[in-house]
């Protein structure tokens, strides 16, 4: 077993030709090959959706591995939940050529990034990678800086549909969004001479007076704080700092509260229902960071929810996509957003208790709506119809650290 660039030497099988062998090859088909030929990509409205390596796999990632994420997204219902996006993060590449071409890891994907990409979108997905603006990457692996066009045409040849640039080590440009500047000039160059589009997601934006003046010109999405952690501290201080940005968000330009940690050991089920609820009315990313391959049914119910993903997915009245946290205190957060239709509002009611239940209230006043006027109420992790309420609504017995997730139409 590989774990590192540096120590493959003696525990590579080779075959004749002097290429690796399984488990790290996969011989690709015709029928693959001419359906990647076929595809385009274009720009995106609606938050990505799809899967990102770090969280479960770290450096130990390879082609044949993300080929079986590609074929279990498909085949477990996340691909027809909306998840199309597979990314690869660090340790994929190793060097660079002379003329300063990025090299991938040869051991791990010998087959090269452009059949990687070529096998996602054989079967309706699509692929990413990472990078870093600085010299080198988290992982100490080649960064971006002073490469980025070069990169940037790389991953455009390669048929790459979405760039994570993470910060790191090393040599940086004296402007943090220099290199985002000279990524987004390629990327834009790349969509109009080939009409392939890729997502970039960057690190990072906290202050909507600063970078948040001008980062939706230079990104897609945008980390608003620090890595993730599956424990329940670091999923509410993630939601936090999302709401701080949600001004800035809009179609086609996120605010990302980092990777999901459903389905990964450190938060109980009902906060792994909270993560992905949060996540959905925020209308954050929403990129797996568990091992697919196998996932429990707890696990997938939650991440493929179909009527919690709309939420995430509506672009939001007047385009106002991000949910936001409309009351908090010590023991309950409310979380709203009204949809697009002019007509549904999602509401979030969080029980910030550690040991209680408690029956929380969303005040229909409070979201603008008129003293006596009806709304038909759907719960949608029960996925059922709870009835017409006048001026308020109570979600009965809500677990510590559960939440109800409602929409709300007239009734």
């Amino acid at each position: 077993v590989r774990y590192a660039h540096t120590d493959f030497v003696e525990c590579v099988v080779q075959n004749a030709d002097g290429l690796p062998l399984g488990p790290f090859t996969h011989t690709f088909t015709t029928v693959e090959e001419a359906a990647a030929r076929q595809y385009k990509a274009g720009p995106i409205v609606s938050p990505p959706m799809g899967f990102n390596s770090w969280n479960y796999y770290h450096c130990n990632i390879d082609e044949v591995t993300v080929m079986a994420i590609i074929d279990v997204m498909v085949s477990n219902g996340m691909k027809d939940a909306g998840y199309e996006y597979v990314n690869i993060d660090d340790c994929w590449q190793v060097a660079r050529m002379a003329n300063g071409t990025i090299i991938p890891d040869p051991v791990r994907f010998p087959s090269g990034m452009r059949a990687v990409a070529d096998y996602a979108h054989s079967k309706g997905m699509k692929f990413g990678v990472y990078t870093a603006q600085a010299q080198y990457t988290c992982q100490g692996r080649p960064g971006a800086y002073d490469y980025e066009t070069i990169d940037a045409n790389t991953y455009c040849d390669w048929g790459v549909d979405y760039l994570k640039i993470d910060m790191c080590s090393g040599q940086t440009h004296p402007q943090d969004n220099t290199s985002w500047i000279l990524f987004h000039q390629a990327f834009e160059n790349c969509y109009n001479t080939k009409g392939h589009f890729i997502v970039q997601s960057v690190e990072y934006c906290m202050d909507p007076s600063t970078c948040g003046q001008w980062i939706s010109n230079l990104a897609n999405l945008w980390r608003t704080s620090g890595d993730v952690q599956a424990n329940w501290g670091s999923i509410l201080n993630n939601a936090g700092a999302s709401n701080v940005m949600q001004s800035v968000a809009s179609p086609g330009h996120f605010n990302d509260a980092d990777m999901l940690e459903v389905g990964n050991v450190g938060l109980s089920n009902t906060e792994q229902v909270s993560h992905f609820s949060l996540w959905c009315i925020m209308s954050s990313p929403l990129l797996s960071g568990t091992d697919l391959i196998h996932a429990s049914n707890e696990t997938l119910q939650i991440l493929t929810n179909k009527e919690a993903i709309m939420v995430n997915q509506d672009v939001g009245l007047n385009n106002k996509i991000q949910g936001i946290r409309l009351k908090a205190d010590g023991a309950s957060q409310t979380w709203y957003k009204p949809l697009a239709d002019g007509k549904t509002r999602a509401v979030l009611l969080l029980n910030l208790d550690d040991a209680k239940n408690a029956s929380l209230t969303v005040n229909f006043s409070d979201l603008g709506i008129a003293q006596g006027s009806n709304q038909a109420i759907r719960d949608l992790w029960k996925h059922a119809d709870m009835g017409t309420f006048a001026d308020s609504y109570t979600a009965q017995d809500v677990p510590p650290h559960g939440v109800a997730f409602v929409t709300l139409v007239d009734a």
